[in-house]
């Protein structure tokens, strides 16, 4: 469940109508208290970096920038050589077997555990990993569970500003649990080419060596044969295209994934409230507390986010009814302002409207499934844009993310909506809570009024909201 506010932007229109659809961000007015506790982000467990082992092996779900394919990554890595190896294996199709040792990459071929050729692709610009993935800029932004795992939410600076990129450390040993990109960068090698990476499994492992891999390059790299042209990155975008999946591969690497069920996509109750925590990409932003309310009888959706003490705004609703929606901003100082730039409320089907694609299933009881057997999906947005969402398989939304672009630093988007509470039914929220504000003046006129934004929403609003075309 989430939904993207406009804030004020006309470029962010587009996106915000897009992103729409599944989600929450949002701010509360002042005097109204939330249905449910809202999360907490508390302050960090520590100031200083967390510092990778000098060896270790690492397993990564990750999610590409565009809806094309989940990715599993079996990374090696090998700090006394400077040597890492990644392991690329498409859920649908295709594998990439890459090898990064000082400055240069190599594309590997195996027969079983056998390499049998090594290819020099020249100083492609990632370099194994390192042990810190911070920089003397990153901030840690709080302390807070994702699901049921305590991690550190820390921020990194990227060119151009505001950008940045996230890392949520675990409290208990301080591995990298998520990152999230907002654009392909080298910053982090293979993982900077993926907007979101899970992780699977991470261990200290004393007996990597990677020694046997450098040697089996060397005559490639003594050779100066001329790199390939074809990059790590065009050959992670064409796995999609080829044929085969390394399926012995997957399952030994994650047992937990699957195919996905023939059970219909997630349909949202005709009364919902939950709430989470909406990460920013900006670097100048920090997590903010969010509260959704949701009443299809009516229709209406209200998507609230509270802003920090700080700010000179309290609170900032997107609020969705059946002809159209406004964005709403609460000042400390001043009257609040109203914009009649959103589509009306969600469709309940709108993962079907969508249409969303489930891309896999994991089963219950991980780390990533703590509230049982989960659904990852991908939904189409304005392209090359996606989103990303992650259901139960009863329903209850987990994970809301959406991809970003070069471009969009400083339009206030959010990188991932993160859900904590659930509540189907929505005891006890008033239909009140769905008032349009004094403020807003006449409703807004549905399509004809998104037609007249400088970046109108792409049609696929239409389907998953009221108010935007006619049913």
């Amino acid at each position: 469940m989430a939904t993207l506010l406009a804030r004020a932007a006309a470029k962010l229109v587009t996106t915000a109508l897009v992103l729409h659809a599944i989600g929450a961000y949002a701010i509360g007015a002042r005097g109204q208290t939330p249905v449910l506790a809202l999360p907490t982000l508390n302050e960090c467990q520590t100031g200083s970096h967390p510092q990778l082992s000098e060896k270790w092996r690492a397993v990564f779900l990750l999610a590409p920038f565009s809806n094309t394919q989940l990715v599993l990554a079996n990374i090696v890595y090998d700090g006394s050589l400077q040597a890492m190896r990644a392991s690329l294996y498409g859920l649908r199709h295709g594998t990439v077997d890459l090898f990064i040792q000082g400055n240069s990459t190599y594309a590997l071929a195996s027969r079983g555990a056998e390499i049998v050729a090594c290819e020099h692709l020249g100083d492609t610009g990632w370099r194994p990993l390192p042990q810190d993935w911070l920089s003397a800029q990153s901030q840690c932004a709080g302390s807070g569970p994702l699901a049921e795992t305590n991690v550190d939410w820390w921020k990194t600076p990227l060119e151009p500003k505001p950008s940045s990129y996230w890392i949520w450390y675990k409290t208990s040993d301080q591995t990298p649990f998520r990152l999230v990109f907002p654009f392909p960068n080298e910053r982090l090698s293979v993982l900077g080419e993926f907007a979101m990476s899970h992780q699977v499994s991470f261990e200290k492992a004393g007996n990597v060596d990677l020694s046997a891999l450098m040697q089996a390059c060397k005559p490639t790299r003594s050779a100066m044969s001329e790199p390939k042209a074809q990059s790590p990155r065009e050959r992670i975008n064409a796995m999609s295209l080829t044929a085969g999946r390394a399926s012995d591969a997957i399952e030994r690497l994650w047992p937990e994934v699957s195919a996905c069920p023939s059970t219909p996509l997630p349909h949202w109750p005709q009364r919902v409230a939950l709430t989470g925590l909406m990460t920013p990409f900006d670097f100048n932003e920090v997590p903010y507390q969010t509260e959704v309310l949701y009443d299809w009888t009516i229709p209406a959706q209200r998507s609230r986010i509270y802003f920090p003490p700080h700010s000179s705004s309290s609170v900032q609703d997107a609020l969705m009814l059946e002809s159209g929606g406004y964005n709403v901003t609460y000042y400390r100082e001043h009257t609040p302002t109203c914009r009649g730039v959103l589509p009306g409320a969600i469709r309940p089907d709108w993962a079907e409207r969508a249409p969303c694609n489930c891309e896999a299933m994991i089963a219950a009881n991980t780390p990533l499934t703590p509230y049982g057997a989960t659904r990852v999906l991908s939904c189409p947005l304005a392209s090359p844009r996606a989103a990303w969402a992650w259901y139960t398989l009863d329903d209850r939304p987990m994970t809301f993310a959406v991809t970003s672009l070069r471009g969009d630093e400083g339009s206030g988007l959010f990188a991932v909506l993160d859900y904590r509470d659930w509540a189907p039914g929505a005891a006890g929220v008033a239909r009140s809570a769905f008032d349009r504000p004094a403020s807003c003046g006449l409703p807004p006129v549905g399509a004809a009024a998104l037609r007249q934004q400088e970046a109108p929403a792409p049609r696929q609003c239409s389907t998953c909201h009221a108010g935007s075309e006619p049913r």
